[in-house]
Formats: C-alpha cells, structure tokens, sequence
C-alpha cells in the first residue's frame, strides 16, 4: 500500500508541476489568460497533455 500512495504524491506532484511550467489544456489557459479564445500555443489538446504528463512521470520516476 505504501507504493500505492508514493505513486499517487510523485503523478499529484507531476500532474501540478507540468501545469505550472505552462502545459496545461485549454480549459486551464482559458482560466490562467483570462480569455474565453487562448491562443494555440499557450494551450495542449488532452492527448497532448497525456503525453506531457507521462514524460514527466517517467523522469520523475527515474
């Protein structure tokens, strides 16, 4: 159970991080630019954002 809970702090950890160094959906960019149409480049689509996640999950893990 132990490894169940250090797996869920290091992707709550992951997931918070990958957000605050600027890869977040739109629905996010949306709310952090203050705008209902945040230009593309400020925002990932959810498959995008899964794979941002992973890559960040995997170093985190390594």
């Amino acid at each position: 159970q132990q490894e169940v809970v250090k797996f869920a702090e290091t992707l709550e950890r992951v997931c918070v991080e990958t957000v605050e160094n600027g890869k977040m959906t739109k629905d996010l960019a949306r709310a952090v630019h203050q705008t209902d149409n945040p230009a593309r480049k400020t925002w990932l689509s959810t498959e995008e954002f899964f794979d941002a996640l992973e890559e960040n999950l995997k170093n985190a893990r390594a």
